[in-house]
């Protein structure tokens, strides 16, 4: 098996190393980081003078002299056993089900999915559940009944994409029982960044950034590839790596953690750092053998409630009420993207370079609300406030309610969220990832406009999915 090594870093820690080999280091790597409450960072294996005698599982090189993490703090050792007793129990159910978990056909394409919140199929809710607002109701309960770690009242972009093609929704990587990889795979993982960034502490959100999906994506690729024992079988499934979608949905949460919150905010610096490291992600995904990248720009970050309710540029809107430098942010990123899809484009003209424009699209929606059926455009439908924007960031959708000034307060879900184009604070209502989807199915907001549809029209001759969903 492959062995992962990670570094777990702070002020006045030496390096700690941990070898785990396989799926769970994602697992292990949330144990040890609640332990002292410092970000982790991934670090290449090329880097870290090998242990000398690896567990099959795990493997701790030395510890650091931090009290926190000695083996003399009780506390710290109890917690790493049981951390390592989890892992290797799981690990171990994990090769008993691998046989049986269902996995891609090379004659097939298949739709793997990066990024963010937007596209999270409930990555999060199942690494650590009952963490993020998404994991409690009133998520997802309107198409699912019951909360999947969605950030939405019912589906998001990617269920709606991926049932437009016919093959129904994507499981989630680290979703151990009951996962059908067959037609895709969705790494992506609510609060997560383009950059290397972790969150850390109680912050359920940014598990896994950018970088880190595409690693999971490798080690599911060579899984995936060690089931086959010819070289024809290999040869195969990597030509079904390269016919397949890659979709990522990346950088909101870069943006919006930090844009204008200090007099220092470089918004010209911050964009170029971003825009590296989606580079660095797209080349890892193009060595890795994919072929065809669907890229999704920001949205209208100006427009959003939990935009236009902070303290920052309040003054600088436009003749909608949206925050004019935060569409210019967006708009410098956006720009910045394309510039760099282009350069790909030059560089490997036989792959597809496409951005998803849903920065157009959604902007519509705030200017001609009525053409999309939304009432209350700029009303998050899932909020506390009432008045325009129906939001108050101490109150989050999902989460139990609070006294305000001496008043109760909870967030309660709207009648109906149809009249609305956002669900809680940035994400959209089901009705109009409808809108979104549509954009990618029918091309209208692919540039270059691309139809990724025929490549699946195998669903309706060899009736192996289910029914394409009509969004209309």
């Amino acid at each position: 098996m492959q062995t992962t090594y990670v570094a777990l870093s702070g002020k006045r820690m030496q390096t700690t190393y941990v070898a785990l080999s396989g799926l769970w280091n994602s697992r292990l790597i949330i144990f040890l980081r609640e332990m002292d409450e410092k970000a982790l960072h991934l670090v290449p294996p090329a880097s870290l003078e090998s242990p000398d005698s690896p567990l099959r599982f795990y493997r701790v090189a030395r510890f650091s002299e931090h009290p926190s993490l000695s083996m003399s703090n009780p506390l710290f050792a109890s917690r790493l056993l049981l951390c390592v007793l989890f892992v290797e129990a799981i690990g171990n159910m994990t090769l008993a089900s691998s046989a049986s978990r269902l996995l891609p056909s090379s004659a097939y394409p298949s739709v793997y999915v990066f990024g963010a919140s937007m596209v999270d199929s409930g990555e999060n809710f199942v690494a650590m559940p009952l963490r993020q607002d998404a994991d409690f109701e009133p998520y997802s309960v309107d198409y699912f009944e019951k909360p999947t770690g969605r950030w939405s009242n019912g589906r998001n972009l990617i269920d709606f994409i991926t049932q437009g093609l016919g093959i129904g929704l994507l499981s989630p990587y680290l979703q151990s029982f009951g996962s059908n990889f067959t037609y895709g795979v969705n790494f992506a993982s609510s609060g997560s960044h383009a950059r290397n960034k972790t969150a850390s502490g109680d912050n359920s959100g940014g598990l896994f950034c950018l970088l880190v999906q595409i690693d999971q994506f490798r080690e599911y690729q060579e899984s995936v590839l060690s089931q086959h024992r010819s070289v024809l079988g290999q040869q195969r499934m990597r030509q079904h790596f390269s016919n397949s979608i890659y979709f990522i949905e990346t950088a909101h949460n870069d943006y919006l953690s930090v844009a204008f919150q200090s007099e220092d905010f470089d918004a010209i610096n911050l964009t170029e750092i971003v825009i590296a490291a989606i580079k660095d992600a797209l080349q890892a995904l193009y060595d890795s053998g994919a072929r065809t990248f669907l890229v999704m720009n920001l949205t209208p970050i100006g427009c959003n409630p939990s935009t236009l309710t902070n303290d920052y540029r309040k003054e600088n809107r436009d003749s909608y009420g949206c925050k004019v430098d935060y569409l210019e942010l967006a708009s410098r990123h956006n720009e910045r993207l394309i510039e760099l899809l282009n350069k790909f484009s030059a560089k490997y003209p036989a792959a597809e370079w496409t951005v998803f424009d849903a920065y157009s699209l959604m902007l519509d929606a705030y200017h001609n609300p009525l053409n999309y059926g939304v009432k209350y455009p700029f009303q998050a439908c899932c909020g506390y406030g009432g008045g325009e924007y129906n939001y108050n960031a101490d109150v989050n959708c999902g989460r139990p309610g609070k006294l305000i000034n001496g008043t109760y307060a909870v967030a309660k879900k709207c009648t109906d969220p149809s009249l609305h184009i956002i669900w809680d604070s940035l994400h959209p209502v089901e009705s109009f990832c409808r809108y979104l989807a549509r954009g990618v199915l029918d091309g209208t907001h692919l540039i270059p406009s691309i139809n990724i549809t025929d490549r699946f029209t195998y669903i309706s001759k060899d009736g192996v999915a289910e029914p394409k969903l009509s969004l209309w």
